[in-house]
C-alpha cells in the first residue's frame, strides 16, 4: 500500500520562496506524516538541518523571520565586500548539532566547489560549514573553505539535490520554489540580476526534477521576491496548503 513507501523530502533553494518548505512541513506534522531522510540546497538545506535536527516549523518560521535573518540582506557588507552571514552561524550553533551523525534523520546537503567546478553532496561528518556553504549565494556571500577548497551555493549546480536521498527511501518527493513570475520591473541592475539568478535556480533544478517521484511546485507571482522575508506568513501558508493536497492525494 502507498501509505507503507517510505518517502524522502528534497527541498529547492530559492531565497525568501524557502519559507514554502516550511509550511509543507507544517501539513506533515499536522498529519503525522515523517519522510525518512531529507536533502536541500541554500535555503532548503538550512530549513533540512533544522527539520533533520527535530525543530518544529512553527519554530522554524519563528527563526527565519527574525530581525537578524532579514539582517544578513541588507546589504552591509564586511570589509571583504560581502555580505556577513553571522546570524545564520548564530542560529546553527544554538540550534543543531555538530554533525550529521547527531541529526534525528539522514540529512544532504549540496554545495558547489568552486575550486573544482562540480557539486558536491556531504552527508557525514562536520554540520555547520556545508549548510553555510549551501547557502552562500555567489557574489552576495564569500565562498566557504571546507577541505582547502572553496564552495557556494548549491544551487549554481543543483538546486533540487533529488538524488541524494535515494539511498535512504523507496521515493523521493521535491518541493520546488522557482515556478512562475519573478520580478515585474527590469529596468533597473538588481532586478535584472534577480531575474538572472532565479532562471539559474530553475533551469538547475531540471535534473532534480526529473529524479522525483512526486513533485510539489506552486506557481507564485512577483509578489514573492528572492530576498523579500516580508511575505513569511503568507509563503508559509502557499506551503501549508499544497502538503496538505499532496497528502490527500497520496492517501497519506
Amino acid at each position: 500500500m502507498e501509505n507503507q513507501v517510505n518517502w524522502g523530502l528534497a527541498l529547492s533553494g530559492g531565497g525568501a520562496r524557502g519559507i514554502i518548505h516550511i509550511g509543507v512541513l507544517q501539513a506533515f506534522e499536522e498529519k503525522g506524516f515523517k519522510p525518512v531522510c531529507v536533502s536541500g540546497t541554500s535555503i532548503g538545506a538550512i530549513i533540512g538541518a533544522l527539520y533533520a535536527s527535530g525543530m518544529k516549523p512553527e519554530k522554524m518560521l519563528e527563526l527565519i523571520s527574525d530581525r537578524g535573518f532579514l539582517g544578513m540582506f541588507s546589504l552591509k557588507a564586511s570589509f571583504s565586500g560581502f555580505l556577513e552571514m553571522s546570524y545564520l552561524k548564530k542560529v546553527l550553533q544554538k540550534h543543531l548539532p555538530q554533525t550529521f551523525e547527531e541529526l534525528n534523520l539522514p540529512f544532504s546537503v549540496a554545495a558547489t566547489n568552486l575550486s573544482r567546478h562540480e557539486i558536491v553532496i556531504f552527508n557525514s561528518g562536520s554540520l555547520h560549514q556545508p549548510v553555510i556553504a549551501s547557502a552562500s549565494i555567489p557574489v552576495l556571500f564569500a565562498p566557504v573553505e571546507i577541505n582547502e577548497d572553496k564552495y557556494i551555493d548549491g544551487g549554481v549546480i543543483d538546486n533540487l539535490p533529488a538524488l541524494a536521498c535515494k539511498n535512504y527511501c523507496d521515493k523521493v518527493l521535491g518541493v520546488e520554489v522557482n515556478f512562475g513570475n519573478f520580478t515585474s520591473d527590469l529596468k533597473n541592475m538588481k532586478n535584472v540580476a534577480i531575474e538572472v539568478f532565479y532562471i539559474m535556480l530553475n533551469n538547475n533544478s531540471r535534473i532534480g526534477m526529473a529524479e522525483c517521484d512526486s513533485l510539489i511546485r506552486p506557481e507564485l507571482n512577483s509578489e514573492f521576491q528572492l530576498f523579500d522575508f516580508t511575505n513569511s506568513e503568507k509563503l508559509f501558508e502557499i506551503g501549508r496548503i499544497e502538503g496538505l493536497k499532496w497528502l490527500e492525494a497520496n492517501n497519506l
